[in-house]
């Protein structure tokens, strides 16, 4: 009887051994980690998997899940940028430096010469298309794409000026012009909003500050007379300028 009893006994005695070792095998959670994020220029916003943080660079992204994450820089004038980055828990993911592009779209042309509308030939072009950065003739079968050109008479019978191509009467296209405070065209300096009152339709062809322009069409330029000459027997006058055109409308950036 006795050795029919200790059999379950120690049975049961096994079960309790074995579940109180289950038990003991439970997997901690795992830690988050963190993301430290620069960027050139800063002050942009970190996006996380698609979520505004609030935080801007540099700045570091505390109690982040370990794993795989996508991160998005926003700023203002500028492309967003997107990069992948792996976390783990308890450590703290460095990217440094992230370069961001702007978004202004600009092309800049010249230096291209124009010439006086008077004594001149077909080869000494006096009119400039703006958006392409061609010189045509005032009389040539590009006339319509002239923007602005090198008038000898200039308006109201003033000289020589670079005036805005509706002032003539075989042109069309109306340019208004506004000179800017500096003189060097790769400072940066975006163009003032285009009101009236405070824009003008041509510039003296010895300016030498740069000048805004806003064409016919919406678009933006910010240009600079570089030299000049001529405007002796034999050589009409003339003017080299170069300019910035931004390509996109009402984009008064550069």
């Amino acid at each position: 009887m006795k050795k029919l009893i200790l059999i379950p006994i120690i049975f049961f005695s096994g079960l309790l051994i074995t579940s109180c070792d289950s038990n003991n095998d439970t997997v901690a959670p795992a830690q988050p980690g963190s993301i430290y994020i620069t960027s050139n220029p800063s002050g942009a916003e970190i996006w996380l998997d698609g979520v505004n943080t609030s935080q801007i660079t540099p700045d570091t992204i505390k109690n982040v899940n370990e794993g795989i994450h996508n991160v998005t820089l926003k700023l203002q004038e500028y492309n967003d940028t997107t990069f992948a980055i792996s976390v783990t828990g308890g450590q703290t993911s460095i990217v440094t430096n992230i370069v961001l592009v702007s978004n202004i779209m600009t092309t800049l042309y010249g230096p291209v010469k124009i010439y006086e509308t008077e004594g001149t030939t077909a080869s000494e072009p006096s009119g400039l298309d703006l958006s392409s950065g061609n010189a045509y003739g005032i009389s040539s079968n590009q006339k319509d794409s002239v923007d602005i050109y090198y008038s000898t008479t200039g308006t109201g019978g003033q000289g020589f000026l670079v005036q805005s191509a509706d002032l003539n009467p075989n042109l069309i296209r109306e340019t208004d012009f506004r000179v800017g405070s500096g003189s060097n065209l790769f400072d940066g300096e975006d163009s003032p909003i285009r009101n009236t009152g405070t824009w003008t339709n041509n510039i003296s062809d010895r300016e030498t500050n740069y000048v805004f322009l806003y064409d016919h069409d919406g678009h933006y330029s910010k240009l600079k007379i570089v030299n000049w000459g001529g405007g002796v027997p034999g050589e009409p006058a003339w003017v080299e300028v170069q300019w910035y055109y931004n390509n996109t409308v009402l984009d008064n950036r550069f």
